[in-house]
């Protein structure tokens, strides 16, 4: 892996080999010099002042919060502008708060991300999968119609919704032959477009079901048990542009009429702002407490126009009314939603800090669930509602499938890692990553198993 990024900053700056097109379409070096920073609120107070910063910066710079600010002792990971950053960090130090620096030069490694792609790819067969480097969409795409014709006795593929640019969001049903008599279980990932570490795990996840198929094990067979919805690129116009233009981009495309009107408060790039203002966060478009989300088109969070006006909203609405329209309301055993980053399985409630009345069985279950995961690599993972974990978030798909849908073990996951990458996870963990959290759902699903009249 050293040698191999050595080889790659060779690359970069010395012999600048062609690159893979599929990341370089359009692109231009927009983070060269940005810095991303980790900060470490010590105090309520200045969990409170980061809040208030994110959301009224009292600088006109050009900032991405990677995670919000949330609790004492919690790192909270942001990238700069280069003509920001002293600025900044004389703001954080006028409240007490010191700021070092995580990745010196965001460019530089994103740069690295595609030049070992380049490598890893540089003499296999373009058309095998290989599961150690990130794929475009097209490949992700092109690899899910190839596991539907080759395992059609257990996957089948159906069209949820049409994106704003056209493309199609689609769910693979895994399940056995045979009447529909299980519980079903959902799985979405990429909904938020540079989370990349999302869709490889999904993906791994549908070829583990396939191969668990054959186990001789019935405990190893999960699909003996459920049958599951699986939609591996929730965000398919958000991660298509995270390849051709713009690798930190987290919405989706459509734009928003009057947007560029608007100042952004965050992340521009080159002095245009403008830019970052199309786009709605599909992760606040759900009708829980929808107008307590972003109403800032410019803002990253932003909710969009209106509850379930952006397609991949609608399209999670319209995988999970398909499972209740063919297996019932008291069928459908748990609801998941993978993300990146930060290491959290996190359950509802997201906009209050009120408990659900289900809280004590989540909060076992996802002990199970963190407990597994951490077994396999040594991976350690926070868990509780989202409110306590992380912060206030109105709008999300969790709350809705708990409170809107009946969901009882609806969960959010942050996968890895705890910020030294962010969401620019090396490629070597890939593999890692997918396979703990494979392990981590097993032990939920075998968690929640008894509720549906299965021994464990």
């Amino acid at each position: 892996m050293i040698l191999i990024l050595l080889f790659g900053l060779f690359i970069q700056d010395g012999l600048a080999l062609p690159s893979d097109r599929s990341l370089n379409v359009g692109r231009e070096s927009r983070y060269s010099g940005y810095k991303v920073l980790a900060v470490i609120p010590n105090t309520k107070e200045q969990v409170s002042w980061l809040a208030e910063f994110k959301g009224n910066p009292s600088l006109n710079c050009s900032l991405d919060w990677w995670n919000e600010p949330s609790l004492p002792a919690v790192t909270v990971s942001l990238a700069v502008n280069p003509s920001c950053l002293e600025d900044v960090i004389q703001e954080f130090k006028n409240e007490g708060l010191s700021a070092r620096v995580r990745i010196p030069d965001l460019e530089k490694v994103i740069a690295l991300e595609k030049n070992y792609r380049f490598l890893s790819q540089l003499y296999r067969n373009p058309d095998d999968w290989n599961e150690e480097v990130y794929h475009n969409l097209e490949e992700i795409n092109k690899r899910v119609d190839s596991l539907v014709k080759t395992y059609s006795e257990v996957l089948t593929a159906k069209t949820l919704a049409t994106t704003y640019e056209g493309r199609k969001i689609e769910v693979v049903i895994v399940r056995e032959a045979g009447p529909v008599n299980k519980p079903v279980i959902w799985i979405d990932c990429g909904i938020h477009a540079r989370e990349w570490i999302s869709p490889p795990t999904c993906l791994h996840i549908i070829d583990r079901l396939i191969d668990s198929v054959n186990s001789v094990d019935p405990k190893e067979n999960l699909l003996a048990v459920y049958d599951f919805y699986i939609l591996p690129v929730a965000n398919p116009d958000g991660y298509a542009y995270t390849w051709s233009t713009d690798r930190m981009w987290r919405k989706n495309r459509k734009p928003n009429p009057g947007a560029n009107n608007l100042q952004s408060p965050f992340f521009g790039w080159n002095g245009n702002q403008n830019q970052k203002c199309d786009g709605s966060d599909p992760n606040r478009n759900f009708p829980i407490h929808f107008n307590e989300a972003s109403n800032n088109p410019c803002d990253g969070s932003f909710r969009g126009e209106t509850p379930f006006s952006e397609a991949e909203a609608q399209a999670v609405r319209n995988g999970v009314q398909q499972m209740l329209d063919v297996y019932g309301k008291n069928k459908i055993a748990a609801f998941i939603t993978i993300h990146a980053n930060s290491q959290l399985w996190m359950s509802p409630y997201g906009y209050t800090k009120i408990h659900s009345v289900d809280h004590d069985d989540q909060m076992k279950v996802m002990k199970k669930s963190v407990d597994a995961l951490g077994k396999v690599f040594g991976t350690e993972y926070r868990y509780g509602p989202i409110s306590e974990v992380i912060y206030l978030a109105s709008g999300s798909s969790v709350d809705w499938a708990y409170e809107g849908a009946g969901i009882k073990y609806s969960y959010a996951l942050e996968l890895r890692d705890t910020g030294d990458w962010g969401f620019l996870l090396p490629q070597e963990q890939i593999k890692d990553t997918a396979s703990e959290t494979w392990i981590g759902i097993t032990a939920m699903a075998w968690a929640i198993a008894e509720e549906y009249g299965v021994k464990v």
